[in-house]
C-alpha cells in the first residue's frame, strides 16, 4: 500500500495543478486552453503510469522488500500480486484525479462529489459481495473496479461541460 500511495502522489500533483490551471483559464474565458491542458496532462500522467507498470513488473519483489524489509514469500507474493494488478489500472486513477480537479477548478462541485459517493458505495459493495467470494483477489480487484465506475461521471461531465465551450473554441 505504501508503494501505491507513493505513485498516487504524482496523480495528486497533476490534479492540483489542473485545478489551478483550469480555474485561471476559465476565468480568462479560454476553454480551448483548458481542453488542450487536460489532454496534455492526461498524456503525461498516463506516460508516468506506463513507466510505473514497467518498473512494477520488473522490480516488484525488490520494491516490496525496500518497503517491508521482509523476505517472507507469503508477504512478497501477496504484495507483488497486488501491485502488478493495481498498477495496470493507475491510468484510471490518474484520470480521476485530473478530471475531478479540473471540474472543481471551473466551479463544478457536484460531479466530483457524486464520483466520491460512488467510490464509497463501491467499496462497501466490494466488502459485502466480492471479497467473500474471491478472498484476497477480491481485495486486489476492489480499487480498480471502483475506479472504473467512479471515473464515468467525471468523463461524461468533462465531455459535455458547457463551461469549456466559448469564443476561442473555433481556433482549436
Amino acid at each position: 500500500r505504501r508503494l501505491t500511495e507513493l505513485c498516487m502522489l504524482a496523480f495528486s500533483a497533476f490534479g492540483v495543478t489542473m485545478a489551478t490551471y483550469c480555474s485561471q483559464n476559465f476565468g480568462a474565458q479560454k476553454p480551448a486552453r483548458i481542453r488542450r491542458g487536460l489532454r496534455a496532462t492526461l498524456l503525461m500522467a498516463w506516460s508516468f503510469c506506463l513507466i510505473v507498470v514497467v518498473v512494477t513488473y520488473l522490480c516488484a519483489p525488490q520494491l516490496v522488500y525496500l518497503v517491508t524489509g521482509s523476505r517472507k514469500p507469503e508477504i512478497l507474493d501477496t504484495a507483488v500480486w497486488y501491485l502488478r494488478v493495481d498498477t495496470l489500472f493507475y491510468w484510471v486513477t490518474a484520470a480521476i484525479s485530473i478530471l475531478r480537479n479540473a471540474l472543481q477548478g471551473i466551479g463544478d462541485r457536484m460531479t466530483p462529489l457524486i464520483s466520491s459517493g460512488i467510490e464509497l458505495l463501491g467499496k462497501i459493495a466490494v466488502v459485502l459481495f466480492l471479497t467473500p467470494r474471491l478472498g484476497y483477489f477480491g481485495i486486489i480487484l476492489a480499487e480498480p473496479l471502483v475506479w472504473a465506475v467512479m471515473v464515468i461521471p467525471l468523463v461524461v461531465q468533462t465531455l459535455r461541460q458547457p463551461r469549456f465551450r466559448g469564443p476561442d473554441c473555433v481556433t482549436e
